[in-house]
């Protein structure tokens, strides 16, 4: 009966994720999927401390131009020359530090990586970038992204699967660059925070190489706190050219709509810094169609005009202030008053509604088919060969060129 039981709790993640809309290739193969983090630009010098052993290639020819069985910890720099790291590296002015274990770590200024690290000596200036894999950066982001918070097991894996999917996007859409994302953009600070939220580690692992795909692709994913009834698309907040799945209507959320009604009042004179101009007469709202919500706002200053992006005007106004897109506004005399519904920008899981599903049974894939309609459940370990190989130009399926000629405009 012990065996009966233990190979059953083996088998639970394989059963858990094995539903219609989960394709799981029998074999893995390929290099696992990474993705290149670039951690300081424009800087004069780092102090880059291995962990373990490594061995430091000329990217430029791919040639091994150094080596450490014990590890190193010396000042890098850029000189006229090349770069210095304890060794003079002269007439090379790219280096790729590669881990020769598993161990292996490395500290940049203090902070832990995990993966190869990667400088560029250009015009006397350094460019540190961290080539990670996809699962740790996975964990990484989400301990800072969620703050601590937690969810019931099934949201915490669809927040992996999404995340997950996000991070192939980007990686996809940049194959070629030196770099695919900013880690300032990303909230991304090494690996050293990982291990602090259990919750996500466990939801990590769980989905391991889970990720959905629309049209076959990867798209941009994200989540939303209350979506208060409606989500948008992706495309249609961020104004992205890219294929996603549509906004979808959330009941749950729609239930509780009016508990989660806000609203600010703000001074035309502050508003008027958000795009520096001298007062504020009017405001007209931009937004997408089926939800209703708000991606763009035009302010008047009675002869011109100036447009600002919803994140641009949350961020002005403050997240905790202006809560959501689902919003309307009218000025006052001096004042501005908006009146809104639930909390975040409304695009992809709803995690008010994820969890009440969770409670009632629904595992990750429900969740997520609930979300992101016309989506795929897929195991990639590695960066699909039909993409890598043609680089960007593969990364666009034939309704995605479609999308691509369609001209967004703003609509009141």
């Amino acid at each position: 009966m012990k065996v009966k039981h233990l190979l059953l709790f083996i088998l639970i993640p394989f059963f858990v994720f094995c539903k219609e809309s989960v394709k799981i290739p029998e074999k893995e193969t390929g290099k696992p999927a990474t993705i290149k983090v670039l951690l300081e630009r424009d800087s004069d010098g780092i102090l880059l401390e291995a962990r373990g052993p490594f061995v430091v290639y000329n990217p430029e020819n791919g040639k091994k131009v150094s080596s450490g069985r014990r590890g190193k910890r010396f000042y890098l720099y850029p000189h006229e020359e090349g770069i210095k790291w304890g060794e003079n590296f002269l007439g090379i002015f790219q280096l790729q530090i590669v881990p020769t274990s598993a161990n292996t770590t490395f500290l940049v200024d203090g902070v832990q990586y995990r993966g190869a690290i990667e400088v560029y000596h250009i015009e006397g200036k350094l460019s540190v970038i961290n080539e990670v894999d996809v699962e740790s950066y996975v964990k990484a982001t989400l301990t800072e992204e969620l703050n601590g918070n937690s969810f019931p097991p099934n949201v915490m894996d669809s927040i992996a699967i999404i995340s997950r999917t996000d991070a192939y996007y980007k990686a996809l859409m940049n194959y070629d660059a030196f770099w695919h994302v900013l880690a300032k953009e990303v909230n991304y600070h090494g690996t050293g925070l990982t291990l602090q939220n259990l919750d996500i580690d466990k939801a990590v692992d769980n989905t391991r190489y889970l990720v959905m795909t629309y049209e076959q692709q990867p798209f941009p994913g994200s989540w939303t706190e209350n979506s208060g009834g409606k989500t948008a698309s992706y495309a249609s907040i961020f104004r992205k050219n890219t294929s996603t799945p549509s906004g979808v209507e959330t009941p749950f959320a729609m239930k509780c709509r009016a508990d989660t009604h806000w609203s600010l009042t703000i001074n035309t004179q502050e508003l008027a810094k958000v795009v520096k101009t001298n007062r504020v007469t009017g405001i007209d709202l931009f937004v997408d169609h089926f939800s209703g919500r708000v991606y763009a706002a035009r302010l008047h200053d009675g002869t011109h005009q100036e447009d600002v992006d919803f994140m641009a005007l949350q961020t002005a106004l403050g997240s905790n202030k202006l809560k959501s897109n689902d919003f309307t506004v009218c000025i006052k005399g001096n004042v501005a008053v908006f009146e809104g519904y639930g909390k975040g920008p409304g695009v992809g899981l709803c995690l008010y509604s994820a969890k009440q599903m969770a409670e009632r049974g629904d595992d990750a894939p429900e969740i997520l088919s609930e979300f992101f309609p016309g989506t795929t459940i897929e195991k990639m370990r590695a960066y699909p060969e039909a993409i890598v190989s043609g680089r960007k130009s593969s990364f666009v399926s034939p309704k995605q060129k479609q999308v691509a000629k369609k001209k967004y405009k703003l609509l009141h």
